[in-house]
């Protein structure tokens, strides 16, 4: 027995060497072939090098250029500063007024100067228009007019005194005249303005002099900002934002070009087949293009994030005359190499997911066009951890791509045991995400159509007589992708039509049906012109009669669960208080209305819409071409996303997964139907029943200061209660659907050749 679990031990080392060395070939292939392309050695390593010294040469270019930029200013109506302290010191503004970091060109007129020949009624009227004239046509960035009343201003002095204690003070206006479709204009103005600011204090203690006030005792204190941080902080503060972006975008711009050459441009160039006919196997065809992606996306990443690294620590030294180094400081080289132990997990996943988005394209062409979606979809996350106040936490941690930049960032500005604390929770779902990517490029490489289907041209006329002709019972993938796609992008624009929340249960039944009805027209109508059966296309099917009682046991006791989920969620991701302050009225009326009412609009409504949509023809769609796991997380994401809220759209999106995988046990929607009906109409009575005078009430549910919640030993029994009915769904035969007794038939009429070369004989 020993003898033969060696040899079964040696046999498995053989075959996972000489998987390891296919893998390894295709790898060095790919590499090979990448490294002998102009366009990506352009792109990996001569760009990056001189794209940063370019860009920190134009820097400096504009530092010198905006140190260098006088701006315009004309003052009219001089006579009338009479008295008051100094504004004009000849032509410039009084120098204890405050230094400008640029040269002020000034000009001063006086009011009778511009007047010319108007009529007494129409001087102002003209002098304005001037100089609104001179402002318009670029003569002067701004023009400040101090009107015949200002000479007024100086009267005021004696209205402080005794005597004129009781007289209105009047106070008068200076006019700034400023284009604000011009930069300078606007410039100027903030400029003049923070003098005029300054003008006006030595006006105030002036006054407050004369009369015998100190001016000081207006100010009874003054503060220092003082920085605690420690200088290595300092320094990374602005380069632990920036450089992980600039990293995370290069990795993936770096792996999305080597990933199209390698699938599309095989395509293109007719070595695909070749290498798929090779002995190796499609899983190690895609680990060995993986890896070569992967490597290409990180050199891009480090020789970009070296290349800025170098480039920024001179070009700061020089334009540090403004204060910018002060600002941004030298980005620190140590902490920045922890940004190099994140580049290999997410450089691998970008690779997955350009590798997989790349078999879809048919030339290199097409496959450019698929990076701005790309892009568009994974830069929020990106982005994300930049928005002032995201930090790292429970909830951060847990978005995908989002949580390891936090995560860097509390390496990089030396928060090491915040950043060790959440590395188990960013690990898990990084490496959840690239399994799901790997697994999706797998099965990209596995499937034929994929790889090969599609080539002939695209006509509209063609492409909807195919539409009617080759109709079937259920939907096809694209036709159930499609139906999401307007499903959710119906439902956006909807809610943004909806700009204030109904206060009456009218208003509210109206902005809830709604979306209802958004859900549920473009199933059926699909279900209608693209089928053969509305039926079966949305799923109708009677299960065992056993699940449906089930069902409604499995609603009643995941509630508890659902509620648990639910305030853990909003623990994570707080509601903010204006967006609970909006929601206020809707709850307010919907405890106010008559129960059986919010149930047929909250349950029975949503669950026959949503269910009939998700789970009936976008599911339906989806399950084909062996894509079981695809339709239960697919439709899962989609009906999470049709919430809207995010609070709801993670809840929601967790149990699509149950419902879609009861669906693919059952064959059916109406168990789906019946718990997404209990668990809604149990969401909306919670209230009712804690306050009920129902005493059996109190042994269920109990009244908190969060509002109501289940009792703890009721909440243990239903989790036991609806594992065994989830066991129970288990044990239930999938059902077969369109494709797979497609694939039953065609094994039932296949022939063996030899048995018929025989019957011939015969």
């Amino acid at each position: 027995m020993s003898k033969q679990s060696e040899q079964l031990r040696r046999r498995a080392a053989m075959a996972d060497k000489a998987r390891w060395s296919a893998i390894w070939l295709i790898y060095i292939r790919e590499m090979r072939d990448q490294l002998r392309d102009r366009r990506t050695l352009f792109t990996i390593a001569v760009l990056p090098i001189m794209l940063y010294p370019l860009v920190g040469m134009l820097l400096l270019q504009i530092a010198q250029f905006s140190q260098q930029h006088p701006t315009a200013v004309c003052v009219v109506g001089t006579e009338h500063l009479v008295d008051g302290p100094a504004l004009l010191d000849g032509e410039a503004f009084a120098p204890h007024l405050g230094e400008t970091e640029q040269p002020i060109n000034l000009l001063a007129y006086r009011w009778d100067e511009l007047t010319g020949t108007a009529s007494a009624s129409t001087k102002d009227e003209y002098v304005r228009s001037k100089a609104s004239g001179w402002v318009t046509q670029g003569t002067f960035d701004l023009v400040v007019l101090f009107p015949p009343e200002f000479k007024n201003a100086s009267l005021k002095q004696e209205l402080i005194g005794t005597a004129g204690r009781d007289r209105p003070v009047e106070n008068t206006q200076i006019e700034l005249l400023y284009n604000a479709g011009r930069d300078q204009s606007v410039v100027a103005r903030g400029r003049v303005a923070s003098i005029l600011t300054a003008w006006r204090g030595e006006w105030i203690k002036e006054r407050l002099s004369g009369v015998g006030i100190d001016p000081d005792v207006l100010l009874p204190f003054d503060w220092a900002d003082q920085d605690t941080s420690p200088k290595q902080t300092r320094e990374a503060a602005f380069w632990s934002k920036l450089l992980p972006f600039i990293m995370l975008v290069w990795a993936m711009t770096g792996a999305f070009y080597p990933a199209i050459d390698l699938v599309a441009g095989e395509k293109e160039r007719g070595t695909l087949e070749t290498l798929l006919c090779s002995p190796a196997l499609r899983c190690e065809i895609v680990w060995g293009k993986l890896g070569a992606v992967a490597t290409f996306s990180m050199l891009t990443a480090l020789l970009n994030a070296g290349s800025m690294l170098m480039t920024s620590s001179l070009v700061f030294k020089h334009i540090g005359i403004a204060g910018t180094s002060q600002v941004f400081g030298a980005p620190p080289l140590v902490p920045m190499l922890w940004l190099f132990v994140a580049l290999i997990p997410l450089a691998c996943l970008f690779s997955a997911l350009a590798l997989a988005v790349a078999a879809m394209a048919r030339s290199s062409k097409e496959g450019q066009y698929y990076l701005m979606p790309l892009m568009m979809v994974t830069l929020p996350l990106v982005m994300l951890p930049m928005i002032p106040g995201t930090t790292l936490n429970i909830g951060t941690s847990l978005i995908p791509v989002t949580g390891m930049f936090l995560l860097v960032r509390a390496l990089v500005e030396g928060q090491y045991a915040t950043a060790l604390f959440f590395v188990p929770m960013v690990a898990t779902v990084t490496g959840a995400c690239l399994w799901a990517a790997a697994r999706w490029a797998r099965h990209q490489f596995e499937s034929e159509s994929v790889l090969f289907g599609g080539g002939e041209q695209w006509e509209l006329g063609m492409w909807v007589r195919h539409l009617w002709r080759d109709r079937q019972q259920a939907a096809t993938p694209v036709q159930a992708y499609a139906c999401g796609a307007f499903i959710l992008v119906s439902l956006f624009f909807a809610r943004l039509s909806v700009a204030v929340v109904p206060t009456d249960f009218t208003g509210i039944a109206k902005m809830i049906m709604l979306p209802q009805v958004l859900i549920l027209f473009p199933a059926l109508l699909m279900a209608t012109m693209f089928t053969t059966s509305i039926r079966e296309s949305l799923r109708i099917r009677m299960p065992h009669w056993t699940t449906l009682p089930m069902a409604v046991l499995f609603g009643v006791t995941l509630h508890p669960t659902y509620v648990m989920l639910s305030k853990f969620i909003n623990h994570l991701y707080p509601i903010s208080e204006q967006a609970a302050a909006a929601m206020k009225p809707f709850a307010e009326q919907i405890g106010s209305a008559p129960w059986g009412s919010v149930v047929l609009l909250m349950a029975l409504l949503p669950a026959l819409c949503e269910e009939l949509a998700f789970r009936g023809f976008i599911f339906g769609g989806l399950v084909r071409e062996r894509g079981k796991f695809r339709a239960v997380v697919v439709t899962a994401l989609m009906f999470g996303i049709s919430h809207g809220v995010l609070q709801q759209s993670i809840a929601a999106s967790l149990m699509g997964v149950v419902l879609g995988w009861i669906t693919l046990r059952t064959g059916s929607i109406l168990p789906c139907i019946l718990i997404h009906v209990t668990n809604n109409a149990l969401s909306v009575s919670l209230d009712r029943i804690s306050a009920s005078s129902w005493e059996g009430a109190s042994l269920f549910v109990s009244q908190t200061d969060l509002g109501p919640a289940y009792q703890p030993f009721w909440t243990l029994i239903s989790m036991g209660v609806a594992t065994t009915c989830l066991l129970y769904f288990g044990t239930m035969r999938p059902h077969a659907d369109e494709s797979e007794s497609e694939l039953v038939i065609d094994h039932h009429d296949y022939v063996d050749p030899t048995k018929s070369l025989v019957a011939a004989a015969n």
